[in-house]
């Protein structure tokens, strides 16, 4: 089993940026030198005998990994185990929240599968499906260059202060991997990745494989720290038996009738958050059972309006550093503006121009937010780290609208040289956070703004 495999448990965790600007330092990699470097064979022959030899591998024919998951933003933590069986069959579950959250994700050798509570089962194909091929492989480091035919040597570097050789291979999905081995040990100690999402931003990965141990002959690391742009984790690995008999049944999939289980090209149907209906100045929305009066006369504002909008707050908030722009970028898959209206058309020449904005988050990937305050503190953390400059009054208060319990915090930004009057108004509504933005240049307008929230309301 490869080291890296420790890290496919947590593939839902690489966008947990809880929708707010983090930052989120990455780890160091020093300039590659092209010096003589050893061939790509030299490498992964001395990485098999560092990682216990073929010999070693031999006489395994199961695995079981068990341990523990710390989050640092949000601060959660979890548990994992994995199961392995020779030549090719694994699977994982791991928990977060005392296991509000849980995925479980297995290979049998043929059909590849995945069962989180969001989107419940579904068959892996495409990319995912060789994915798991991948990483199901049980003895990698021992198989690196039949695993991965192109795998080539680009120089040598600095991994935290030990000399390694960097080695440039690809997997599936146009994803880009970096494997620094030890010059000294041969190891593998560390790995970037670098993947297009779906709207084919590159994803950025980096993963450090440190305290490694001797376990039955096979050297595995009992701590793993993975860091993205959006989510900076800790793996600890508590346990690793070798040998333990495993049925071939652990790793099916869980449902027997393959054809009824939702994949890729026939996901299951979910309940999505529909833009909603404005009439005159009602906004009604069907996935909330809402309704809402703005201000009479305000002017509402279409996609490309809301588009600049959040482009506008990605600059405010992101400047110009590159991790708080790709921390940003994450929550805006998750984020929906469903409503947006100033007081007069924009490019009208006044000194300051209200705004009211609603807008959608799903949080059902982060279990620790289940009340708008656990959101509202989110955010201040999120301020906290941006470029922004804020100030905050008091804590978030719990406020009643539609019959509901939100909560509501304001603030104070400094842009150039005005003042904006900000109150959010959070709850919680179907693993969705539901915000109310609204944003004026004086308290007192501010809390004019405030009073439509009495027209709020929620259908039974």
């Amino acid at each position: 089993m490869k080291a890296v495999r420790i890290v496919v448990a947590f593939s839902l965790l690489w966008c947990l940026s809880s929708g707010f600007s983090q930052t989120i330092s990455k780890p160091k990699r020093n300039q590659l030198s092209n010096e003589v470097l050893p061939t790509i064979e030299a490498i992964t022959e001395k990485c098999a005998r560092a990682s216990g030899g073929r010999e070693a591998w031999a006489k395994l024919s199961t695995q079981v990994i068990s341990g523990t998951v710390e989050l640092t933003s949000p601060p959660l933590t979890g548990k994992m185990e994995i199961f392995a069986k020779a030549p090719n069959r694994s699977v994982h579950t791991f928990s977060l929240a005392n296991g509000r959250f849980e995925e479980k994700a297995g290979f049998d050798g043929n059909i590849a599968w995945k069962r989180d509570s969001q989107k419940g089962l579904r068959q892996l194909q495409g990319s995912e499906l060789e994915d798991a091929k991948i990483e199901a492989v049980f003895d990698t480091d021992v198989r690196l260059r039949e695993v991965y035919p192109d795998m080539k040597v680009v120089g040598r570097t600095k991994i935290a202060g030990e000399d390694a050789y960097a080695v440039l291979t690809h997997e599936p999905g146009n994803k880009k991997i970096t494997f620094y081995f030890d010059a000294k040990t041969g190891l593998r100690i560390a790995e970037d990745s670098e993947r297009p999402d779906g709207d084919g931003k590159v994803e950025k990965t980096n993963i450090a494989f440190e305290d490694y141990r001797r376990v039955d002959g096979i050297q595995i690391p009992f701590r793993l720290r993975i860091t993205s742009a959006s989510v900076s984790l800790v793996v600890n690995v508590l346990e690793v038996h070798h040998n333990v008999a495993l049925d071939d049944s652990v790793f099916a999939m869980p449902s027997g009738d393959h054809s009824a289980v939702a994949s890729d090209s026939a996901a299951q149907p979910v309940e999505a958050v529909d833009e909603g209906e404005i009439q005159t100045n009602v906004y009604t929305n069907r996935f909330y059972a809402m309704r809402y009066e703005f201000p009479d006369g305000w002017v509402v504002h279409g996609d490309e309006t809301k588009k600049r909008v959040m482009e506008l707050g990605k600059k405010l908030v992101a400047g110009d550093d590159p991790t708080r722009r790709a921390a940003y970028e994450v929550a805006e898959k998750h984020t929906q503006t469903l409503l947006s209206v100033f007081r007069y058309p924009l490019g009208t020449p006044v000194d300051y121009n209200p705004m009211i904005e609603i807008v959608s988050e799903d949080v059902g990937f982060a279990p620790g937010i289940r009340t708008g305050n656990d959101y509202l503190q989110n955010v201040l953390k999120g301020l906290k780290s941006s470029s922004l400059t804020a100030e905050v009054e008091g804590d978030p208060v719990a406020q009643e609208a539609g019959g509901l319990q939100f909560y509501r915090l304001h603030i104070i930004l400094h842009i150039k040289d005005k003042l904006v009057h900000e109150a959010f108004w959070s709850t919680i509504i179907k693993g969705h956070a539901l915000d109310f933005v609204l944003a004026a240049r004086s308290p007192e307008d501010r809390d004019l703004l405030e009073k439509t929230m009495t027209t709020l309301r929620f259908q039974e």
